[in-house]
């Protein structure tokens, strides 16, 4: 069989990169985009065979694309049809975290610039994608990245809740809607370790007038399972909705320790 084709977003770094390493290691083709030009270096360190043509086996290439744009959406999709011949997987994780402002003291584009990345760069993702989907008679994957605090808001965060509960009713809406051909799911990590989760964390300390370890350990300690999760954590949830789960569509697997149970 052919080397299954996955494109996740946001992957130079953080979640989207252990996600993209994982396909990789799993025997995948993996078309890794981010607005941080980083992304090419990071799939050339995820890329056995970096340096020959895509002939001799590519798995990994990396393209600079911001999800805000649906010309870059069309340019994502148009790279990883000529690369791997088309798309049987993506992974919809490009994400911003948003301002750290009560809801109704957020300016208006403030808020509008989160819905952009977070709910709207997921919704035009899939739109390119999707026409490269069902190649050899396999159904089409979609995994979009949700979130703890879509379902379990904390002041202060209130745009990144909206704009991952809105992620979380379109992944509902399009798992009915393109049935069989594709199935469509949601991981909902929580408190993972991750840069974007550090840069809070440092902000927390910083309002508490205490060190970053102590804001750390006080969340961890709240964590049924005593730890923060790890990009690898998310990856294994990613990798079952990719490589099996046929008869699992419309739904979110949670990746939080037990915070939220369900």
């Amino acid at each position: 069989m052919t080397r299954r084709t996955a494109v996740v977003t946001g992957a130079a770094r953080g979640i989207g990169y252990a996600v993209a390493g994982r396909l990789v290691h799993e025997g995948w083709n993996v078309l890794l985009t981010d607005v941080d030009g980083g992304v090419t270096e990071a799939a050339r360190r995820l890329d056995p065979a970096r340096g020959r043509g895509a002939g001799e086996g590519i798995r990994a290439a990396g393209l600079v694309a911001d999800v805000c744009l649906a010309r870059d959406a069309a340019r994502m999709a148009e790279a990883a049809g000529d690369l791997f011949g088309g798309v049987d997987a993506l992974v919809a994780n490009a994400a911003v975290g948003g301002p750290e402002t009560p809801l109704l003291d957020t300016p208006e584009d403030e808020i509008r610039r989160v819905l952009d990345i977070n709910f709207f760069g997921v919704l035009r993702g899939i739109q390119a994608v999707l026409p490269l989907m069902g190649r050899n008679g396999r159904p089409g994957r979609i995994v979009v990245m949700g979130s703890l605090f879509a379902q379990q808001p904390v002041p202060g965060a209130g745009a990144y809740s909206a704009s991952k509960a809105a992620v979380a009713a379109l992944m509902r809406t399009l798992a009915l809607e393109l049935a069989p051909g594709c199935t469509v799911n949601a991981v909902a990590p929580g408190y993972v370790m991750t840069e974007m989760h550090r840069e809070e964390l440092d902000s927390r300390a910083r309002r508490g007038g205490c060190s970053f370890t102590e804001v750390r350990d006080r969340l961890a300690a709240e964590v049924p399972l005593k730890r923060h999760g790890s990009g690898a954590d998310v990856a294994d949830a990613v990798h079952y909705l990719l490589s099996g789960a046929d008869y699992v569509t419309g739904q979110t697997i949670n990746v939080n320790g037990g915070v939220l149970t369900s």
